[in-house]
């Protein structure tokens, strides 16, 4: 069996194949086209990818095998069966993503805000009217802010948006101005004219202002829960009415999970995981602290060498002279340390880790480190 392949980067991940077998005429774009709009900026969080090479991409597969492929298959999706209907799906699917990015742009060099840009913008009937094209992961209201903040960065270009005033800060100081009862007042009248959006933005202040304030958080919660049901988009959806239940239920930690399991840390090459570390280094707390550990992950046969100095951690391959402390073990043990240097003693004791130098470094890198928790708050403050 034959295997073509086509390197398509930077479209839903930053590495992505399209590949070909000729011999059953099969085609896949991978995740570049689906059954539904994807995202071009994740909800979840990620790097915001390019609408422009989705569509570049799509059109270099058609060029390349579109006249040969009778099924195109592909991960979250079905096949679509025949010469005709494999094209026509492609197209459309690349039409929708360059509308999205070029009408975007053009709507920026008039001098749209990224909101303005996505409220008026409308997919033209021929490709609106494709199921396949509608907003069943994606939605097309923000794939157009998405594409702002890919091509142009986070600035809407409004100077009084450039340096505001903290969240917090400006929802007390909109509620001091307005006044509590006034803004609540309003808040009901929104909900009883339907007019969510606005009731969340005018409550928003309130809640954040007052998070204790009971009638707000009702009123918003209702907002969300309306606005939620209307939502075509799941993922909107979703968020709206994950809002609602956090303002009348508070966080639910039973349901809590974290980003980063063990095994995805395991995963990670040595540079990733010592980055991976380095975000978790409290600056404030290390901008006096200098120390330098060598490293070798003996199951990977790699050394490195890691310091911390102006309150940045950085790492490279190879030892390095000078270094406080140095410490051998498996990569399982060597990612623990990186993480939770506190439980180092454990390994050492085990045998896991062996250590030649002063224990104290690491005393002083454990209390530089932060820990993420995933209990936080996102409706109220």
């Amino acid at each position: 069996m034959t295997f073509e392949f086509l390197y398509a980067p930077d479209t839903e991940a930053p590495e992505e194949l399209h590949i070909w077998i000729p011999e059953l005429r099969a085609l896949t774009c991978a995740e570049n086209a689906n059954h539904t709009m994807h995202n071009i900026q994740t909800l979840r969080g990620a790097r915001t990818r390019d609408a422009r090479n989705f569509a570049r991409f799509i059109d270099e597969t058609l060029v390349r095998w579109g006249s040969a492929a009778e099924v195109h298959y592909g991960p979250h999706t079905w096949p679509v069966f025949g010469n005709a209907n494999v094209v026509a799906f492609l197209e459309s699917q690349r039409d929708t993503y360059k509308y999205i990015h070029d009408q975007a742009l053009r709507l920026a060099n008039k001098g749209l805000h990224p909101l303005e840009a996505a409220e008026q913008i409308e997919l033209p009937e021929a490709l609106a009217r494709k199921w396949f094209n509608r907003f069943y992961h994606g939605t097309l209201h923000h794939n157009v802010r998405a594409v702002f903040a890919k091509e142009l960065g986070f600035w809407d270009g409004d100077p009084a948006s450039l340096f505001p005033l903290p969240p917090v800060e400006t929802a007390k100081r909109h509620v001091d101005l307005i006044g509590a009862d006034r803004i609540l007042a309003e808040g009901r009248r929104a909900i009883e004219s339907a007019d969510y959006r606005w009731a969340i933005q005018i409550l928003h202040h309130l809640v954040f202002a007052d998070p204790t304030d009971t009638e707000a958080r009702a009123l918003m919660a209702d907002a969300y829960e309306q606005l939620g049901y209307q939502m075509e988009g799941p993922q909107w959806r979703g968020i709206f009415l994950t809002a609602a239940l956090e303002l009348r239920a508070g966080v639910d930690l039973s349901v809590m999970e974290g980003s980063s399991g063990y095994d995805s840390i395991l995963a990670m090459p040595a540079g990733l995981l010592f980055d991976f570390a380095a975000v978790h280094v409290i600056g404030a707390k290390a901008a006096e602290v200098d120390l330098r550990i060598n490293l070798t992950i003996t199951d990977t046969d790699e050394q490195w060498t890691m310091w911390i100095r102006n309150g940045v951690l950085n790492a490279r391959p190879a030892h390095a002279p000078g270094a406080g402390l140095t410490v051998s073990g498996g990569k399982a043990a060597i990612a623990t340390l990186l993480l939770a240097p506190v439980a180092a003693d454990r390994w050492i004791e085990t045998g896991a880790l062996t250590v030649d130098g002063d224990l104290a470094v690491l005393d002083d890198y454990a209390g530089v480190l932060d820990q993420f928790e995933t209990d936080f708050n996102v409706v109220t403050p």
